[in-house]
């Protein structure tokens, strides 16, 4: 946030929850906050519980329909890896277990990049992943929950659509 606030009463903002019925597997609801929550937003926040096993944005096998989501700010995603064309991302992870804090609690394993480029990353101790502007991310899959975990995602943009985040259709789930 830039500028200084004299209305105090506007920092108290409420966030939106996508709350999908019946829930997504293995993940909970995810708690939104960016420009269109706040005008003075700079940045898009989501957070979330990762509460089972699962893959996240795995794309589908090939010949099967592509599934597509219509976000409530209009972006178009699905199970597919993404690109952020004018923000950089972070996501981070953390446990939830204030007497192991190096214990994330769960393996993970995270895909950046593509082709040669591509980099998979395995860890189960806290981490951040920090995703440059213009590479396409995930899938990641989730295994080994002992414990719930948290993830922060923060866009270096105030809203999806600000970051120029574009959802690769064209990716297809390997065997």
């Amino acid at each position: 946030m830039t500028g200084a606030v004299t209305d105090l009463s506007a920092c108290y903002v409420e966030m939106f929850l996508k709350d999908p019925k019946p829930p997504e597997p293995g993940r909970s609801a995810v708690w939104m906050f960016g420009q269109d929550h706040y005008a003075k937003a700079d940045h898009w926040v989501e957070i979330w519980m990762v509460t089972g096993d699962h893959t996240m944005m795995p794309g589908t096998p090939a010949g099967a329909e592509k599934i597509i989501h219509l976000g409530p700010d209009g972006h178009r995603g699905g199970p597919y890896p993404k690109y952020h064309h004018n923000a950089d991302n972070l996501m981070f992870f953390t446990g939830t277990d204030p007497s192991a804090p190096r214990d994330l609690g769960a393996h993970v394993e995270f895909h950046l990049g593509e082709g040669e480029q591509e980099q998979v990353f395995h860890f189960d101790e806290p981490r951040c992943i920090v995703i440059p502007r213009g590479v396409r991310h995930f899938p990641m899959i989730v295994s080994g929950l002992r414990r719930p975990f948290v993830i922060t995602d923060i866009l270096t943009a105030p809203t999806r659509t600000a970051a120029g985040t574009e959802t690769d259709f064209s990716y297809v789930m390997s065997d």
